[in-house]
């Protein structure tokens, strides 16, 4: 693990309120057998686990990625605040004579922790931690999403009096998604949606596809390129110096353009920390965005 992640995980581990994600309960007899022919993974598996997914175009481009878990006998999507009204506009179109009803959750809290100090605050406020990805109870699910390096969940809930009783560290606005971009789990924004296929944006490390399952809006174009195994470039954890509004174009030395970043971005202390898509065939050293250096973080570190 770099110097840098390990440094932001020591000032950035307890429990936090996620107010950018949102969670879209999708009810009715057909609520299953619907998003199994529109989202990318195998949505009829789905039990007490969780599953990553994506919502793509005909043309195999993503338009939002998501979390999916099941309460009860509902399905429920996690997904970006800023898209979910675009996303359910898109994928309603569809429904037709299905029984399948989408609707914003009313009260619902989504959390994330980080680190071990945020694993031993779930102990004191006596959330019970699993070892694998499953739900608590009714009002209660935990997705853990851990590595051999780090401790990294979400957990939400239904409970508001359990919600009062938790002390939270609070977070600017630039810092909710940090737990997403250390997951290379990518949150989109407007710009980016419908440009990039899901292997682009590592589904198949995120498990985000299931290439054994039926048809499904996009499932031509993505699987005719699993099999071709013809992606030139993937989504990368980097991070630079100064903290970049609007610029979003990664050169090389020579000013040729070998990437961009996408996707929401954390910043912290004068830096920032986001993804950034790069082509496989880059030298990932000497690489810059609005003149200042810019850094690839591999699992082996920084590059």
């Amino acid at each position: 693990m770099d110097n840098i992640i390990n440094k932001i995980i020591l000032n950035f581990n307890e429990l936090y309120i996620d107010n950018t994600l949102t969670a879209i309960k999708v009810t009715g007899t057909d609520n299953k057998k619907f998003l199994q022919g529109q989202l990318t993974n195998d949505i009829e598996s789905i039990t007490d686990n969780y599953l990553n997914a994506s919502y793509c175009t005909h043309q195999g481009k993503v338009i939002v990625n998501m979390q999916v878990i099941l309460i009860d006998n509902d399905v429920v999507l996690l997904l970006s605040k800023s898209l979910a009204e675009y996303f359910i506009e898109k994928i309603s179109k569809y429904i037709l004579m299905s029984d399948v009803q989408f609707a914003m959750y009313d009260h619902i809290n989504i959390y994330w922790a980080l680190g071990e100090r945020a694993n031993n605050m779930l102990t004191k406020y006596d959330i019970k931690k699993t070892e694998s990805n499953n739900k608590i109870n009714k009002s209660e699910y935990l997705i853990n999403m851990s590595t051999k390096n780090s401790y990294k969940c979400r957990y939400i809930s239904l409970d508001d009096k359990l919600c009062e009783n938790i002390n939270l560290a609070s977070l600017e606005q630039s810092q909710t998604c940090l737990l997403d971009l250390l997951s290379l789990h990518t949150r989109l924004k407007k710009d980016d949606i419908e440009k990039y296929i899901p292997q682009v944006l590592n589904s198949d490390e995120l498990n985000t596809v299931s290439y054994k399952k039926g048809c499904y809006t996009g499932q031509e174009v993505i699987a005719r390129t699993h099999y071709l195994g013809n992606v030139k470039k993937h989504l990368y954890l980097v991070t630079t110096d100064t903290c970049i509004d609007s610029e979003v174009n990664i050169v090389n030395t020579d000013g040729e353009s070998v990437g961009e970043l996408i996707g929401e971005t954390f910043k912290y202390d004068g830096k920032l920390l986001s993804h950034g898509i790069l082509r496989d065939s880059s030298d990932f050293k000497d690489l810059f965005i609005a003149n200042k250096e810019l850094d690839v973080i591999t699992k082996e570190g920084t590059v």
